[in-house]
């Protein structure tokens, strides 16, 4: 090591001082050039990255703030009309929207699961008509379909359907 030293410590002293003010120049042009090359333009560049997704991410929470006002605007709604609900009361309004509907043609049973489910079976009923119903009454009584089963019938679109709500 002390010999490499010395070898370059002569060639140093050999040179002219142009020469020597040309290769600091030149070391000095390509130490800038690495920096900038290796360190300042990655960290432009993860910068740059980082504002996109900052943006990104304002934006995805916007979303869910305005998706979490509407949520709670829902959940204010039907707590104030889950309140009365016993399975006797829920059972009658049950069978009063189901024959406004005019589905109690293809209701075969309407009756009291547990303390606080009911369960309807439908017979050849169409699917369509069914879920705008179930999805009203649902959304105005404030309940939840806990188990569906819907078999398909020969006619397209027609359906026996089982629903248990709670």
């Amino acid at each position: 090591m002390n010999e490499t030293n010395m070898k370059i410590r002569e060639w140093w002293a050999g040179l002219a001082s142009r020469e020597r003010l040309a290769i600091v120049t030149g070391s000095c042009a390509v130490a800038i050039f690495i920096v900038y090359q290796w360190i300042w333009i990655p960290c432009l560049d993860h910068m740059e990255s980082m504002r996109k997704q900052i943006a990104a991410d304002q934006k995805t929470l916007q979303w869910m703030r305005a998706a979490d006002e509407a949520i709670q605007k829902v959940e204010t709604k039907s707590r104030g009309k889950n309140k009365a609900a016993t399975p006797i009361v829920l059972l009658s309004n049950l069978q009063k929207q189901i024959k406004a509907a005019g589905f109690e043609q293809y209701l075969s049973q309407l009756k009291q699961a547990t303390n606080d489910s009911i369960e309807m079976s439908f017979r050849k009923i169409e699917f369509d008509k069914l879920v705008r119903f179930l999805i009203s009454v649902t959304m105005d009584q404030g309940l939840t379909i806990t188990q569906m089963s819907a078999t398909a019938e020969n006619a397209p679109g027609i359906v026996t359907v089982d629903i248990v709500i709670k």
